[in-house]
């Protein structure tokens, strides 16, 4: 399974780290508190004259008034200092009281959704996802409508062959080495909006700053950067004393130019777009239940999901089936962009969308039956059971019950959550084992059953969680 994902580009990380957390020493630097601020005196310049005693006094007289003058400012100063500090520290637990109310709030929302059997076990992780990273998509939403305020369709140009010294401007993807472009694609040409009437280097440029999308097979004009001769869109120049090609690779389809010498583009009629890679039937084939290309040597080695691309990546919410962003394949066969995968498997080893396993547990799972045989329940909860839901070979079953663990007696894989909890007795205990052993479909099925529910071959009772030395155990 590890070898499906690297055909993806994927990296995981050795079980060893999936199952563990390292602490790091956290050097925190100390602060002393500010000082007070000094009182400084203030003191009048002036020229003492034994002989002139009553100017002595004078001077000092005006000295001490100016001394009680300025007391009370600094008293209303350290008074100003104080309340600032005081109102600081008011809005900084108001801030934490709305942030534990939200938390509060979400925790209560995905309770519900966890809770409502109604919901099948896909749409309640969807749900889930969309409330976690709901404040996340809601500020981009803003940023995204603020830069949107510089360019609406409402204030498109009148005369769309007007074209103004800015417009002319050359722009680069690479100012010190003089390579024209955008910091999107490398290109010495400008296109027209066809919606807007205005120049931008490429569709990303103008999506950025405006509350409207270019639609690209639209885009019926072009400029030259070299000469600024506005013409049709094409690959070469048509001013005959300019004559160059405006970008190594064109698309006339999807209206794409980029002159990039390192990257391979080919445009798949299929998608509907340009990809990245030599072609189809070289390095990449189209599926057509997927609806997306994938690397050729995937090519009946995928596990097919209907229109599987076009759909947002479960952690940052990007639409994926356009994202100039690498998107990768999990051997469960849904997709996620490869950063967003890459920081995402640092904490968890489960699937975003479906929960599956992305790698193979196996030695982990191991690691948790060793500790589980070393850590007895206590007998209170001897006869509780809970009735689990596998995520990876989607069977239910009834455990052991455990505060943490709970395994699969089809797969004996830890990847399982917790249906409901119920109190048993022995007899009533039996009958549902023997039923779970019924349903088994082979021998190493009945036998996983049989060390996981604590049923020897004769169909006795045995307690295996007591028995650490039998190196099985139960959760």
């Amino acid at each position: 399974m590890s070898q499906h994902i690297q055909q993806f580009h994927g990296n995981y990380r050795d079980q060893n780290q999936l199952s563990r957390m390292d602490s790091e020493n956290m050097s925190v630097e100390q602060f002393d508190d500010p000082m007070d601020e000094e009182e400084l005196e203030v003191e009048d310049e002036y020229e003492y004259n034994d002989d002139d005693e009553e100017e002595e006094e004078d001077s000092e007289a005006e000295e001490s008034e100016e001394e009680q003058n300025a007391s009370p400012s600094r008293d209303n100063n350290h008074n100003h200092e104080e309340q600032g500090t005081k109102n600081k520290k008011n809005s900084q637990k108001e801030q934490e009281e709305i942030s534990h109310k939200r938390q509060s709030e979400l925790r209560k929302n995905i309770l519900l959704i966890q809770n409502d059997t109604s919901i099948p076990p896909q749409d309640k992780a969807k749900r889930i996802q969309e409330l976690m990273t709901n404040q996340w998509s809601n500020k981009q939403k803003a940023q995204v409508s603020k830069s949107m305020a510089s360019n609406k369709l409402e204030n498109k140009r009148v005369d769309f062959n007007l074209v103004t010294t800015f417009d002319q401007q050359k722009t680069y993807h690479d100012k010190d080495s003089q390579i024209l472009g955008c910091k999107h694609y490398q290109r010495a040409a400008k296109l027209q909006a066809h919606c807007c009437g205005k120049w931008y280097t490429c569709r990303f440029c103008h999506d950025e700053i405006s509350d409207h999308n270019i639609t690209r097979n639209l885009t019926v004009t072009m400029m030259c950067m070299y000469c600024n001769q506005v013409q049709p869109a094409g690959q070469d120049c048509i001013n005959t004393e300019c004559n160059k090609k405006v970008s190594k690779y064109y698309c006339k389809e999807c209206k794409l130019w980029d002159d990039d010498p390192r990257k391979n583009i080919y445009h798949c009629y299929d998608c509907g777009i340009c990809r990245i890679g030599k072609g189809l039937g070289q390095d990449y084939f189209h599926c057509k239940k997927c609806n997306v290309c994938m690397a050729i040597s995937l090519n009946g080695r995928h596990k097919c999901i209907e229109r599987n691309l076009e759909s947002d990546c479960p952690i940052c919410g990007e639409y994926m089936f356009t994202s100039t962003t690498t998107v990768i394949f999990m051997p469960c066969g849904h997709c996620i962009h490869y950063k967003c995968h890459q920081e995402y498997i640092q904490t968890s080893y489960q699937c975003p969308t479906c929960f599956k396993s992305l790698a193979n547990m196996t030695e982990y799972f191991k690691r948790i039956d060793a500790m589980l045989a070393q850590h007895q329940m206590p007998q209170e909860y001897e006869n509780t059971q809970s009735h689990i839901y596998c995520n990876d070979c989607e069977k239910k079953a009834f455990s052991k019950f455990h505060f943490l663990y709970h395994k699969c007696v089809h797969c004996n894989g830890y990847n399982t959550k917790v249906l409901k909890t119920v109190e048993m007795l022995p007899e009533e205990m039996m009958k549902k084992n023997q039923s779970l052993l019924e349903d088994a479909v082979s021998p190493q099925d009945t036998s996983i059953a049989q060390a996981a529910l604590g049923i020897s071959p004769n169909g006795s009772s045995t307690n295996l969680s007591r028995d650490p030395n039998t190196g099985n155990s139960s959760s």
